[in-house]
């Protein structure tokens, strides 16, 4: 709520010095793109009043197949207008996936893109020598990427001369944040929501899908949760003291769509997470994250 809360502080302040007053000499933000640079100005002193090279927000989660067009119309949601305008001329970057994130850097510092892919030994491999986009110096970016919750498809630096930072830009699964980075300032605006279920109430902070709590409450993801849990692998680990929450997500698996679920673990400073499931009407699947690729569960 806090950085919501500078957001609207920020957001108040600008419209302040939009409005007319008679007793002003001079409005010092006479139209929309004065507007939108000073509040990108603000930003930028606050990236360096926290000495941070990047500013990062996320900006919601998205379908799979969705264009470009749709990938910006999400720096269009009010909240984010109102306090950021200036993302709206921001350029997209589309490494695919599922989440978006607006990228701004310091000032005079830009932003470069790069593909990732997680190896057989659980680490990144960068590929430092294709980079999916470089910016130039101040550019936002919005990126959208992130296959999977459990790790980035993409590395983000921001460089100016020969200083350079690294992000892995994704979410948190134990608020539904974006994940914490050393030297980056978090400008999403977040919004208090219901997020867990395992039969208690566990509560997270998230970005959901619009329709998050209609469909949550749907037939369909009811009945899915109920196949979930009633495998031998789910209710074991249930019997553990592990957790299934639905994400909000569907992906199409053998032409069915089916709602993705995590299963994971509170262990208080995070979240464990034991493994990614897709639920048809019929099917379970579980997520292979070294190849990327579903499968159904039992059938290994």
């Amino acid at each position: 709520m806090k950085k919501k809360l500078i957001a609207i502080c920020l957001s108040a302040l600008m419209l302040t010095s939009v409005t007319s007053v008679n007793c002003m000499a001079e409005n010092p933000y006479p139209d929309e793109e004065s507007y939108s640079n000073s509040s990108f100005a603000i930003l930028q002193d606050i990236l360096r009043e926290n000495d941070c090279q990047a500013g990062i927000a996320f900006l919601g989660y998205i379908g799979y197949d969705a264009s470009t067009e749709e990938i910006l119309d999400y720096t269009s949601q009010e909240d984010y207008v109102a306090s950021y305008p200036f993302l709206r001329n921001g350029t997209v970057v589309d490494a695919g996936g599922y989440e978006v994130f607006a990228i701004v850097p310091a000032s005079d510092w830009s932003i470069n893109v790069y593909s990732s892919e997680m190896t057989e030994d659980a680490s990144y491999k960068d590929y430092l020598d294709s980079p999916l986009y470089k910016g130039s110096p101040d550019e936002v970016i919005i990126l959208r990427c992130n296959l999977s919750e459990i790790y980035s498809n993409t590395m983000v630096t921001s460089k100016e001369g020969n200083m350079s930072v690294t992000y892995r830009p994704s979410i948190s699964l134990k608020d539904g944040h974006l994940a914490e980075e050393q030297r980056c300032y978090d400008f999403s605006i977040y919004y208090d929501f219901n997020y867990g279920h395992n039969g208690s109430d566990n509560c997270m902070e998230s970005n959901l899908p619009e329709d998050y709590y209609e469909d949550y409450y749907s037939d369909t993801v009811q009945n899915a949760y109920e196949l979930l849990c009633s495998t031998d692998e789910v209710s074991y680990y249930l019997g553990l003291g592990f957790f299934v929450w639905y994400t909000g997500n569907k992906d199409i698996i053998d032409d069915k769509e089916c709602r993705v679920f995590v299963l994971g673990k509170d262990l208080d400073d995070h979240i464990e997470v034991k493994n990614h499931y897709a639920v048809s009407d019929n099917q379970v699947y579980y997520l292979d994250v070294i190849e990327n690729t579903w499968n159904i569960l039992g059938s290994g």
